[in-house]
């Protein structure tokens, strides 16, 4: 390669300062105009307060929504479940595990050994031994609402009532 070829690729790759100098200049003059057309607005703290209560609002209400479709198919699930269960010649035990502990005594009769009873079961009550007060389910269900009443003996389930 002879040295003219080599001066002029050299020519062409190389800036010389002057170049160099206005690349530099047109790069900072065109970031101060991205910069003052950008910064044109002042910073309200005010305004970016009440932008973020709004969001947490906005985000409060979607999530009771949410919450509330899966508290009330939380309870509709529970109910088919309780309603399908709970079938005559189930052992009083089952009975108990199922539906829980809590439960109005209507009779209670002691005959040949066996003792006798029949119960009325409360759908808040179960509700609320199954999530407890404090829930959405709790709030949503039906008060004073009986579930179900069911007579047994000392073994087994003899009779249900819906």
């Amino acid at each position: 390669m002879d040295r003219s070829n080599f001066n002029a690729i050299r020519q062409k790759f190389v800036m010389t300062k002057s170049s160099l100098m206005r690349i530099l200049s047109t790069s900072i003059a065109t970031l101060s105009l991205f910069l003052s057309l950008g910064c044109t607005q002042q910073w309200d703290p005010d305004t970016q307060f009440q932008n973020q209560i709004q969001t947490l609002k906005l985000e409060g209400e979607r999530f009771k929504q949410v919450r509330g479709q899966e508290a009330t198919q939380n309870l509709n699930t529970l109910k088919s479940e309780l309603l399908l269960g709970v079938i005559r010649r189930m052992t009083v035990r089952d009975l108990d595990l199922l539906m829980g502990y809590k439960y109005v005594l209507l009779a209670q009769a002691s005959q040949q050994g066996e003792l006798w009873e029949r119960r009325q079961y409360f759908w808040q009550d179960i509700v609320e031994g199954k999530w407890g007060k404090g829930s959405m389910e709790y709030e949503m269900c039906e008060k004073e609402s009986v579930l179900m009443t069911v007579s047994v003996n000392s073994k087994e389930v003899i009779g249900i009532e819906y």
